[in-house]
């Protein structure tokens, strides 16, 4: 069985004078696929005036057979239906991804299908990273004595591999609604969810300053 995700994603223009009637049609597809087998995550991008004339949906999940199912299901061709007096020019098309895309420090020009956006990866990536780094050097120290460029090799080697293999897979579903929410969510969850990362950040920094002051 494959490990990969497959993200399917829909683009279609939309007459101008009907986005709110879409917005709302969008939401009914992001219920409809909160109780869809093997769904992930969903994602609208609108059209930008001057530089994209079309809306995009990437719908993230967990294996190809579960992105066929939803493909040729009754369900998105009841709801396709709907859409069809103020819509033109649909496509479709299936991309592999892998499960534990969504943060790449940076190594990507752009997120990949699915992806949070690029100021919550960083915020979260910060969190699992900086205590990591710094208990394993600490433990490290305690262990070993090495030049210093090979213990910054080894740190760096430990806290990545907790980091990519442990937290992020952890921190992806403690953090999902947020990280990759089915519909827009409120300013004061998006602004409150990240202002307690933040938070839990400078904990880390007070508590470290404790513990080693120098």
């Amino acid at each position: 069985m494959t490990t990969d995700g497959v993200a399917f994603v829909s683009t279609r223009w939309v007459h101008s004078d009907y986005e709110a009637q879409y917005r709302q049609w969008s939401e009914k597809i992001g219920a409809q696929l909160s109780v869809t087998p093997g769904f992930v995550s969903y994602e609208q991008l609108p059209a930008v005036e001057g530089k994209q004339d079309f809306w995009t949906q990437i719908v993230k999940f967990d294996t190809k057979q579960a992105s066929h199912d939803w493909a040729h299901s009754s369900e998105l061709a009841e709801l396709l239906v709907e859409i069809e007096p103020y819509t033109r020019d649909s496509e479709f098309s299936s991309v592999r991804i892998g499960q534990q895309d969504w943060l790449n420090f940076g190594l990507s020009t752009k997120p990949g299908p699915g992806a949070p956006t690029k100021w919550k990866q960083l915020i979260t990536g910060i969190m699992a990273l900086y205590p990591t780094v710094i208990i394993a050097h600490e433990i490290l120290a305690q262990l070993v004595t090495v030049p210093f460029a090979l213990s910054t090799l080894l740190t760096n080697a430990i806290a990545m591999s907790l980091v990519m293999l442990v937290w992020l897979p952890q921190l992806s579903k403690l953090l999902g609604g947020w990280l990759l929410p089915t519909k827009p969510l409120p300013p004061a969850t998006t602004i409150g969810v990240a202002a307690a990362i933040l938070g839990i950040i400078g904990g880390f920094l007070l508590i470290f300053l404790q513990l080693f002051p120098s």
